[in-house]
C-alpha cells in the first residue's frame, strides 16, 4: 500500500464500509425472495395434498356406502324400481359413474346405468379382474382402475358381497367412482390454465383434465432444475412434496407439477397438478428484482454520501499536509507547517510533524559524523575478515579432504571386512576367486585388475579372476616376473618412477600395484591392480594396500584350508579318495538312496597277486602298479562315482544310482582295460595286471545298506576263489559253495 494516495484510501475505506451493508441488503432481498418462493410452493403443495385428501375421502365414502348397502340385505333382487332408484342416487352424486347389484355368477341384476352386452344376454361382471376377490372379501374392496362398461370412462370400482344368515355370499353390490368427473371437479376450483392428472403406479395415464396435453412424469426434473428426470416418483401423504419442472416443448410453456400418491389397500393412484411456471413464480421473481434494484440504489446513495463527507473532513486536509511536508523535505518551503484543518486530530498531526522536522535536522547532522567514523572502522574490519576468511577456507578444504579420506577408508574397511567374511566362508579357491572378481571393483574404487594362482603341479601362476577390462594380458607368469613375489610384499610399478617395473608388465601402459598371496612362506598367488597414467589420483595409500593384504590373507587361508582338506581325504600315493572319505560318502549316499528310493552300488576291487610285484620288482614297482591301477580306474568310472583306495591293494568304488547290471558292466569294462595296460619299470615292463571285483547293490542284492560293503567284499572273495581276474555279483555264488565245490 506504499503507492496508494489519500483519495484512493478514502475510496477504499468507503467501499469497505458500504460493501458489508450491500451484502446484507442483497442477502436480505435474496432470502426474502426465496422465502416467498417457498411460500408459493407450499401453497401449491397444500393444493395438491388437499386434492389427494379429497380423493381419499371419496373412496372412504364409497366404502361406507357399499358397506351400508351390503348390510341392508340384497337390494333390487325382486324390486323392479331398483334401476330407477340407483339412477336417482347417481344423479344426486355425480362422483359415481354407476351403481350395480349382481348375483353370485356376476350377472347384473340392477344398475344405475345400463350396461350393454354384445350377445344380447344380460351383462355380467364375472370376467372382471376384481369379481372373484370381491366375492371373498369381508370388507368393501377397492379394486384397481379400469374403463367402465357403461360409458368407457375410467372408474374405480368399490364392491362387497351380500351374505345370507349362514354367511354365504348370495350377491354383490358395488359402486364405481368416476375418476374423470373427480379430476374435472378439482380443476374447476383451480385457475383456468391448471391441469389435473391421474396415473397408475406404473406411470400409465388414467385420466386428465386441463387446457394442455397431459404431462409426462418421466420427463420431469426437480425445480429449480438440478439433474435429469427419472421414473414416476411416489410420495407419502403428510410429508413435504417437491415441485417438479416440465421443460418447454415446442409451443407449450414451461410448467411445474406436484405429485402425491393415494393408496387404497393393495392399489394406488398418483395425482398430479400442473401449472404454468411463470404464473406460479413470476410475481415472486418480479418482486425480488424490484427489491434488488432498490437495494442497489440505496447502496449507491450511501457511497456518494460517504465520499463527500470523507473528502471534506479527511482528503483535502491531509492532501494539503502532504504537499507542505514534501516541499519542506525538498527545501522549497520554510520548516514550519501551518494549520491545515479544524479537525483536532489532523491539527495535532501537523504540530507533531513540525516538531519532528526540527528533530530530524539535528539527527541528520549527527548521523553524518557517525557514518564517517563507521566507514573508517568498516574498512579495517573488511581487511581482517578477508584474511580470516582465506584461513578458514584453507582449513575447511583440508577438513573436507580429510573427511573424504576417512569416509573412503571406512567404506574400504567395511567392504574389505565383508569380502574377508565371504572368502573365509568359501569352500574352494575357485569360489573365492568368484567373490574376488565381483567385489574388487568396489574395494579398489574402480581399479581394474587380475588375480593369479599357483595350481597343483604347475610352476607358473595361472590367471584365476579378472574385473573391469585390464590391459595386462591373461597369460601365466613366474615368480621371477614380479617384484612383489620376490620381495614378499606389495610393489607399485610406474613408468615415470624410480622403482623397477615387473617383467610381466613390460609394454603395459599405466600404473600397477602387485600384492602377493603368501601363507607360511609359500607363494600361493598374486593380485594386480591397474590405473591409467592420466588418472589424477595418487598412488595407492597404505590403508588401500592393507585392505588388499587382508583379502590376500583370506584367499591364502582358503587355499591352505583346501590343501589341508585334500590331504585329509586323499590318498597321497594314488591321489584317490582315502577310506575315511569313503566311509563319510557311504553314509551320506546310503541316506539319499533310502530317501529317494534309488539304487546304490558298491564295487570292491583287489589286485591279483600284488605281492608278486613287490617280491619280484620291489616296493617302488608296486607303488607304480597302484598308481597305474588308480589312473585307469579314474578314467573308466563316472565323474559322479566315488573311487577310493580302501587299503593296501584294495579299492572301493561307490556308484550312486547304478543298478546291478550297470555296475557289473562298468566294473568288467575297467577289468578288461586294466588287463591290457602295461607299466614300464626300468628295463622291464610291469604287466599285464589283473584284478578281481565284487559287486553289491542296495536294495537290489542287499536289503540293508549297512551290509553293502560286507556283501561286496564277500562277492570279491568269491571272485578270488573262482580263479581271479573276474567280476562277481553278490548273490550269484555263495562263498560256501565255492569252498565245498
Amino acid at each position: 500500500m506504499r503507492n496508494i494516495g489519500i483519495r484512493q484510501l478514502a475510496l477504499a475505506l468507503t467501499v469497505m464500509t458500504v460493501l458489508p451493508l450491500m451484502a446484507v441488503l442483497g442477502w436480505s432481498v435474496i432470502t426474502t425472495g426465496r422465502l416467498d418462493q417457498q411460500r408459493v410452493g407450499e401453497q401449491f403443495s397444500v393444493t395438491t395434498h388437499t386434492a389427494a385428501q379429497e380423493l381419499r375421502q371419496r373412496i372412504d365414502a364409497a366404502r361406507q356406502l357399499i358397506a351400508a348397502m351390503a348390510a341392508g340385505g340384497v337390494p333390487g333382487m325382486n324390486d323392479p324400481d331398483c334401476d330407477a332408484r340407483f339412477a336417482q342416487l347417481v344423479h344426486l352424486r355425480p362422483i359415481y359413474n354407476n351403481m350395480f347389484v349382481t348375483d353370485i355368477s356376476g350377472r347384473i341384476v340392477c344398475a344405475a346405468r345400463p350396461i350393454p352386452s354384445a350377445d344380447g344376454q344380460p351383462a355380467s361382471l364375472g370376467a372382471r379382474p376384481y369379481f372373484a376377490a370381491g366375492m371373498r372379501a369381508t370388507d368393501p374392496l377397492v379394486a384397481g382402475w379400469l374403463p367402465g362398461l357403461a360409458n368407457g370412462r375410467p372408474i374405480l370400482p368399490v364392491v362387497m358381497p351380500v351374505r345370507d344368515a349362514q354367511g354365504r355370499p348370495v350377491a354383490m353390490v358395488g359402486a364405481s367412482i368416476d375418476l374423470l368427473a373427480f379430476v374435472q371437479g378439482i380443476r374447476a376450483e383451480l385457475p383456468a390454465d391448471t391441469g389435473v392428472t391421474l396415473w397408475s403406479p406404473e406411470g400409465a395415464l388414467v385420466t386428465h383434465a386441463g387446457p394442455l396435453p397431459p404431462p409426462d412424469p418421466n420427463g420431469t426434473e426437480p425445480h429449480p432444475p438440478t439433474g435429469a428426470g427419472g421414473a414416476l416418483p411416489a410420495f407419502d401423504p403428510g410429508f413435504a412434496i417437491p415441485i417438479l419442472s416440465l421443460p418447454a416443448v415446442q409451443d407449450l410453456p414451461e410448467r411445474v407439477m406436484m405429485l402425491e400418491t393415494v393408496s387404497f389397500g393393495d392399489e394406488a393412484l398418483t395425482l398430479g397438478i400442473s401449472m404454468d411456471e411463470a404464473r406460479l413464480f413470476g410475481p415472486v421473481r418480479a418482486l425480488m428484482s424490484s427489491n434488488f434494484v432498490l437495494a442497489l440504489w440505496l447502496a449507491a446513495g450511501l457511497v456518494i454520501l460517504s465520499m463527500a463527507v470523507m473528502r471534506m473532513a479527511l482528503v483535502r486536509p491531509l492532501g494539503r499536509l502532504s504537499r507542505y511536508a514534501k516541499a519542506m523535505a525538498r527545501g522549497e518551503a520554510p520548516r514550519h507547517i501551518p494549520d491545515v484543518s479544524k479537525v483536532r486530530e489532523i491539527s495535532d498531526l501537523a504540530s507533531t510533524l513540525d516538531a519532528l522536522f526540527a528533530d530530524l535536522a539535528e539527527r541528520e547532522t549527527q548521523r553524518n559524523r557517525a557514518e564517517e567514523a563507521l566507514q573508517r572502522a568498516l574498512a579495517g574490519m573488511e581487511r581482517t575478515v578477508a584474511a580470516r576468511t582465506a584461513e578458514l577456507a584453507d582449513a575447511h578444504e583440508a577438513a573436507r579432504l580429510r573427511a573424504r579420506d576417512l569416509e573412503r577408508g571406512r567404506n574400504r574397511e567395511r567392504i574389505a571386512g565383508r569380502m574377508t567374511d565371504l572368502i573365509q566362508s568359501c569352500a574352494s579357491v575357485d569360489e573365492a576367486m568368484d567373490v574376488l572378481a565381483r567385489m574388487m571393483p568396489s574395494l579398489s574404487n574402480g581399479d581394474r585388475g587380475r588375480a593369479f594362482l599357483h595350481r597343483p603341479g604347475q610352476a607358473a601362476l595361472e590367471p584365476a579372476a579378472l574385473w573391469g577390462k585390464p590391459l595386462l594380458p591373461g597369460h601365466s607368469i613366474t615368480e621371477d616376473d614380479c617384484w612383489s613375489l620376490r620381495l614378499g610384499h606389495a610393489h607399485v610399478s610406474r613408468a615415470e618412477g624410480t622403482m623397477p617395473i615387473c617383467r610381466h608388465l613390460d609394454g603395459v601402459p599405466g600404473r600397477h600395484l602387485c600384492v602377493p598371496l603368501i601363507a607360511h612362506g609359500e607363494i600361493l598367488g598374486m593380485i594386480t591392480l591397474e590405473r591409467d597414467a592420466v588418472d589424477d589420483r595418487s598412488d595407492w595409500a597404505e590403508d588401500e594396500i592393507a585392505a588388499l593384504d587382508r583379502v590376500a590373507l583370506s584367499i591364502a587361508n582358503v587355499k591352505l584350508r583346501e590343501t589341508l582338506r585334500g590331504m585329509t581325504i586323499r590318498d597321497p600315493l594314488t591321489g584317490l579318495y582315502n577310506r575315511r572319505f569313503a566311509d563319510e560318502t557311504l553314509a551320506r549316499e546310503a541316506a539319499v538312496a533310502r530317501r529317494d528310493g534309488r539304487p546304490l552300488a558298491a564295487v570292491m576291487a583287489d589286485i591279483d597277486h600284488f605281492k608278486r610285484f613287490n617280491d619280484a620288482h620291489g616296493h617302488e614297482a608296486g607303488d607304480r602298479v597302484l598308481r597305474m591301477t588308480a589312473r585307469v580306474m579314474a578314467d573308466h568310472f563316472r565323474r559322479s562315482d566315488v573311487v577310493c583306495r580302501y587299503g593296501g591293494e584294495e579299492f572301493l568304488i561307490l556308484m550312486p544310482g547304478a543298478t546291478a547290471a550297470d555296475a557289473t558292466a562298468r566294473a568288467d569294462a575297467f577289468r578288461r582295460a586294466l588287463a591290457g595296460t602295461v607299466e614300464e619299470s626300468g628295463d622291464a615292463a610291469l604287466g599285464p595286471v589283473t584284478i578281481s571285483l565284487g559287486v553289491a547293490v542296495f536294495p537290489e542284492t542287499v536289503n540293508e545298506d549297512a551290509r553293502l560293503i560286507a556283501a561286496a567284499d564277500a562277492a570279491l572273495y568269491v571272485a578270488k576263489h573262482a580263479g581271479r581276474n573276474r567280476v562277481m555279483l553278490d548273490g550269484q555264488v555263495r562263498p560256501a559253495d565255492m569252498l565245498t565245490g
